[in-house]
């Protein structure tokens, strides 16, 4: 009566024999596979984070809210942005293809939660519209460069390697802004009312001392005419 299980218990453990074995064959190429699975991943999350920057870039490309590029410096009127502290696109992969961690979570790393998140401020002097730039963090795992640390925008990854741990976004940066030598002239003759005239205060700032007055003489005797100017009434 012994003899089928002693039959069936040999045949089990022929079995789970044979199973170790075809493991251990298969275990290099499944770690292979696994591998090269998660550089792929990785390459279509670049791809498609410079995709992403494309798009952004075409669908408005005259904007200074330009979500496909980080700004170097701080552009007229603005103060607080430079090495992309600015920067408030969308994207949440590194130059790796690795994922963004948010900033307001604590794992795999927990430095993100040891930043405050600081608003960005909109403010009116003289008339002009002037932004002093926050860090830019919230509940999101988009690229920032809160704390200045690095020269472009950056995040914490979810890669719990420690050689991964921060990574930049490679973010291009934004082109320097064209000057329009036209509105700077059209700007200009606009704002200052003295022109072919000896009104050097207007011009250059009254100083009150006898410099400007010689300054004055000098110019009109150069141009071989004197006009009153409508400065200040006597000429000044």
């Amino acid at each position: 009566d012994s003899l089928p299980i002693q039959r069936s218990s040999s045949s089990s453990s022929s079995r789970a024999f044979a199973l170790m074995a075809l493991n251990r064959r298969l275990a290099p190429a499944l770690a292979l596979a696994f591998a090269s699975a998660s550089d792929i991943f990785a390459g279509a999350a670049s791809v498609g984070g410079r995709l992403r920057r494309v798009a952004a870039r075409d669908a408005s490309p005259d904007t200074s809210f330009d979500l496909s590029c980080y700004m170097e410096t701080d552009p007229s009127l603005e103060t607080g942005g430079a090495k992309g502290k600015s920067y408030r696109g969308l994207q949440a992969t590194t130059v790796s293809g690795r994922t963004c961690q948010n900033w307001l979570e604590d794992s795999p790393w927990p430095d993100p939660v040891k930043m405050s998140p600081t608003s960005d401020r909109r403010t009116t002097v003289d008339g002009k519209e002037q932004m002093e730039w926050g860090n830019g963090l919230g509940n999101h795992n988009y690229c920032r460069n809160p704390d200045s640390s690095l020269d472009e925008p950056w995040c914490y990854t979810m890669d719990p390697n420690k050689d991964h741990k921060k990574e930049t976004c490679g973010i291009p940066k934004c082109e320097a802004a064209k000057r329009d030598f036209k509105i700077e002239a059209k700007t200009l003759a606009s704002e200052v009312e003295a022109t072919e005239c000896d009104c050097m205060g207007q011009l250059y700032g009254d100083y009150g001392d006898a410099s400007l007055a010689l300054a004055q003489r000098a110019v009109g005797a150069a141009s071989g005419r004197r006009r009153d100017c409508p400065c200040n009434g006597n000429g000044q």
